[in-house]
């Protein structure tokens, strides 16, 4: 057999996987639709290995991990069809969120950051010494906002202030990047209420995996799946469980657009927590 006649028989082949997928994803919507109704949960992974183990029981040794690998793929792209067709069919995305951004008469700021306030005169800056006195004033109701230095592009992250955001229920809403002896800084501005404006164009959030393998690539191969581009990854130990990780992300993608809706609901069902950190826009 040629080169060109195996190629003519895979062309058949997929002609036929494609006809089945159609089917199997008209099913997913009878799926979708019932537990609409029953209110039943769609991640069920005690019933997805029984499913993998059945089917994969019998294919030979040289191609079950391959195999394996096609069935999980399309376990997980029919989960990620029903996730957005219930939001269809049910009002239960359970996010609150603003569209008008708070008016700031008084803003709190750690005191080895003051140098980056450009917006606020000193009048309106509450100096403090650390987050969690800045979470503390914003809670009080004696500051309107906090403002703080998310990222030194350069150099890494402040886990100060992405754990303070993921603990207090303050959210970012505007962001900038500025520059400071050569090195890029993000600035972030939040307060007590989710905003979320049209113009928006990143996503912050923050994850822990279910601890079993394979949870982080499930994950990330969810996101590339809504065609969402991951703009920034790091981890950070997760302080309340042992030997597991918390994961922050910022995502291309505007909360307001209903397939980021079902991204976001699929990641509050499928992972062990799960938090949104903020809504704004940043300079490509």
């Amino acid at each position: 057999m040629t080169l060109d006649e195996v190629r003519l028989n895979i062309d058949k082949v997929d002609k036929e996987i494609k006809a089945l997928f159609k089917e199997r994803m008209m099913l997913a919507d009878n799926v979708a639709r019932v537990k609409a109704e029953t209110e039943d949960v769609i991640y069920k992974p005690d019933r997805e290995e029984r499913m993998i183990s059945n089917l994969t029981g019998d294919v030979e040794d040289n191609i079950k991990m391959e195999y394996t690998a096609l069935i999980k793929r399309i376990i997980e792209i029919s989960r990620k069809y029903q996730y957005g067709r219930t939001l269809e069919l049910r009002d239960c995305f359970d996010v609150d969120f603003v569209t008008d951004e708070p008016e700031v008469s008084s803003i709190a700021m750690v005191k080895s950051e003051l140098y980056i306030c450009q917006d606020y005169s000193k009048d309106c800056v509450v100096a403090v010494d650390n987050y969690q006195q800045v979470m503390e004033l914003i809670e009080e109701n004696r500051v309107d906002a906090g403002m703080g230095i998310l990222e030194d592009i350069s150099y890494g992250v402040s886990d100060a202030l992405h754990e303070m955001l993921t603990n207090s229920g303050l959210y970012i809403y505007r962001c900038s990047v500025v520059q400071e002896n050569g090195h890029n800084k993000k600035v972030v501005t939040f307060a007590d209420k989710l905003v979320v404006k049209e113009n928006h164009n990143r996503l912050k959030v923050m994850f822990v995996c279910k601890n079993k393998s394979g949870s982080l690539s499930s994950v990330l191969s969810m996101i590339a799946d809504y065609g969402v581009n991951l703009m920034e990854i790091h981890s950070a130990p997760d302080r309340k469980e042992n030997w597991n990780y918390r994961f922050y992300i910022e995502l291309s993608a505007n909360l307001l657009k209903k397939d980021i809706q079902a991204l976001i609901f699929q990641l509050m069902n499928e992972t062990m927590e799960f938090h949104i950190l903020g809504s704004y826009y940043c300079e490509e």
